[in-house]
């Protein structure tokens, strides 16, 4: 038997309870699930953060090659991935990396330490620099087993996929060329020439190769998959995702939903791009993505699956990915391996752009 006070106490406790709860919710719904972010499309626009965000490429001690990529988090807060020998497909072995992280004072100078350790929050003294006016400089200690003089000096870059602004070949299907949406359901054309996100080709494809040119906008205070996402649907079915994926590595992504397979390039729910070519946003990108249908003979055996290989800005990211019957979650029975389909442009909430999109039919 619960008595009368008991059981005041015990619904006043409840009642406290349950508002802590919704209070918690509330405030997770307006921060990491569904805050509303700025998001810059114009670097004229974009604020100082913009100006230290970004790719730095030089030696240490005048003889090991360096690259360090700085991500800008919002509030003149940076984190940052030094890669030894060169930035990511640019001399990067593809294995060793060493995190920091950095901020900006009143003085206009912003000043890096290391970092590392689970959920990279200890300091570690083998690093420290400073980037001003484009410049980055300091010392890395980390390479004293190799290097006597470890000072190092780093000046930033801007780099370009080697596809960007390729022509369409003859007897390709020029898809979008900043002129008309013709050739889509709700398209939309916007001021700059370029093409809006959420729409999907009028036109069916089977086998295809498949260019087009993207931009992700600067959202420096977004986090994970809120931060410039859209996706790109081949067959509306396989999404190569587009998200702002600069910089992510397994470990200072690793509690962010899809960290791996949700990066740019990745499979969604399938597999993560071999390497992260993603860079900086307000910089344009290009996927180049074969697709070739699955083969069946004529008993209706399927003698070769579907496949992709994905170039992201001119580095293949995936080689011929078997992909299974479906995508993750569907029912084989739902399996659409022998129809054609449509691209589509996935909206996500963010203002993605695309531009030149062409394709080649290659049955």
């Amino acid at each position: 038997m619960i008595y009368p006070k008991m059981h005041r106490q015990l619904s006043l406790h409840t009642a406290l309870y349950l508002a802590a709860l919704l209070l918690s919710l509330e405030t997770m719904s307006s921060t990491s699930l569904g805050a509303e972010h700025t998001a810059f499309t114009d670097p004229a626009d974009a604020g100082a953060d913009f100006q230290v965000q970004g790719e730095y490429v030089g030696r240490v001690g005048s003889e090991l090659p360096i690259g360090i990529q700085v991500i800008a988090l919002g509030n003149h807060q940076f984190q940052g991935v030094l890669y030894p020998g060169g930035l990511p497909g640019n001399g990067w072995d593809e294995a060793t990396v060493f995190h920091i992280r950095g901020e900006t004072t009143k003085d206009g100078r912003t000043t890096f330490q290391g970092v590392h350790g689970e959920g990279l929050k200890f300091a570690n003294s083998n690093f420290r620099g400073w980037i001003r006016e484009g410049v980055f400089t300091g010392e890395a200690h980390m390479f004293h087993s190799r290097l006597n003089d470890v000072e190092f000096r780093l000046k930033r870059v801007g780099r370009k996929s080697p596809t960007l602004g390729a022509e369409p070949p003859e007897g390709a299907i020029v898809l979008f060329d900043g002129t008309h949406v013709d050739e889509w359901v709700d398209g939309r054309l916007l001021d700059e020439r370029l093409l809006d996100v959420g729409t999907t080709s009028k036109r069916n494809f089977g086998s295809i190769a498949i260019h087009l040119e993207f931009v992700c906008p600067f959202m420096p205070t977004a986090r994970g998959m809120h931060r410039g996402n859209s996706g790109i649907y081949v067959k509306q079915e396989w999404e190569v995702q587009i998200v702002d994926s600069f910089g992510w590595h397994h470990e200072n992504q690793k509690f962010e939903r899809l960290s791996k397979f949700g990066r740019s390039g990745g499979i969604h729910e399938m597999i993560g791009p071999r390497i992260n070519m993603s860079v900086p946003p307000l910089s344009w990108q290009t996927y180049d993505i074969e697709f070739a249908m699955a083969e069946f003979d004529a008993s209706g055996r399927k003698t070769s699956p579907a496949m992709m290989t994905v170039r992201h800005n001119g580095v293949v990211i995936h080689n011929r990915y078997v992909l299974p019957p479906v995508p993750p979650g569907r029912d084989e029975s739902q399996s659409k391996e022998r129809q054609r389909g449509p691209i589509f442009l996935q909206d996500h909430g963010n203002p993605v752009r695309y531009r030149n999109i062409w394709v080649e039919e290659r049955e």
